[in-house]
């Protein structure tokens, strides 16, 4: 068990920084949690209605957050060459079972690595359509190999759109990676609470076993020492940001730097 102020992850294309106005407590068994600002949960012996619906909204915002986090994450630690959205023909499949899709996807990218590409790194997640019922994918590839990307002679925002040639489900669109860091923040608004309500005990997303992860640090450090390290380096920071949990006093300060 131990505690820290200050996480620093360490991705492919930058540092990111995150700051905590209380110091943490860890265990191998346990996740962090406030040394201070912890509120006792009155209401746990309370069973209205009302109250087990807020509680399944707060599960639901909670696992989406921790996918969310996790998905950021190992997108952020690898550098990605094109952003891809596979579609399905409801001819041929139903695109509303979630189970069946995501086994077609799952063995198409098996076979794709068999015969194509067998470094294949890729980050899959299913989008939910707005009618709460289909699901298409999208993806991050990597180590692409001898992937057929045919020009579609489309373009979008001056950047040519390719279609895969051996999706046989329906429709591909694919376009190449311009910013790894900001891909990564994209492709994780695809999970969202409505997603992982009807996904419950199931897999949000994807990752090959060859995704990188990023290096993580811990420190507990007085924050006039942080204060100065930043200072020191202010020609590398890009962005800060701050985000307040008010349940439990909890200010989290990201900070985002460039890799030297």
């Amino acid at each position: 068990m131990g505690s820290y102020n200050l996480k620093v992850y360490e991705y492919a294309t930058g540092i990111q920084l995150r700051m905590y106005n209380q110091a943490l407590i860890y265990s191998e068994k346990n996740q962090s949690v406030p040394l201070i600002g912890l509120i006792d949960e009155v209401d746990k012996k309370v069973h209205t209605y009302e109250l087990l619906e807020e509680r399944k909204e707060r599960s639901s915002q909670v696992s989406a957050s921790r996918a969310i986090s996790t998905l950021y994450e190992i997108a952020r630690a690898n550098i990605w060459e094109y952003f891809v959205t596979f579609t399905f023909n409801r001819q041929k499949i139903d695109s509303s079972n979630y189970e069946l899709l995501t086994e077609k996807v799952r063995i198409w990218l098996s076979h794709l690595k068999q015969r194509y590409a067998p470094n294949l790194k890729y980050i899959l997640v299913p989008e939910l359509h707005k009618d709460g019922v289909h699901y298409h994918f999208h993806a991050l590839i990597a180590n692409t190999g001898n992937i057929d990307f045919i020009d579609s002679g489309v373009k979008h925002n001056g950047n040519t759109i390719y279609n895969i040639g051996n999706w046989k489900f329906g429709f591909t669109t694919a376009s190449k990676v311009i910013d790894s860091a900001r891909a990564s923040s994209y492709i994780t608004k695809y999970i969202t609470k409505d997603l992982c309500s009807v996904t419950k005990f199931k897999k949000r997303y994807w990752a090959s076993r060859n995704c990188d992860r990023p290096k993580v640090r811990t420190y507990c450090l007085p924050y006039e020492e942080i204060g100065k390290f930043l200072d020191d380096n202010i020609h590398l920071l890009q962005y800060t940001k701050e985000v307040v949990i008010d349940s439990c006093g909890l200010a989290i300060t990201y900070i985002e730097m460039k890799k030297e």
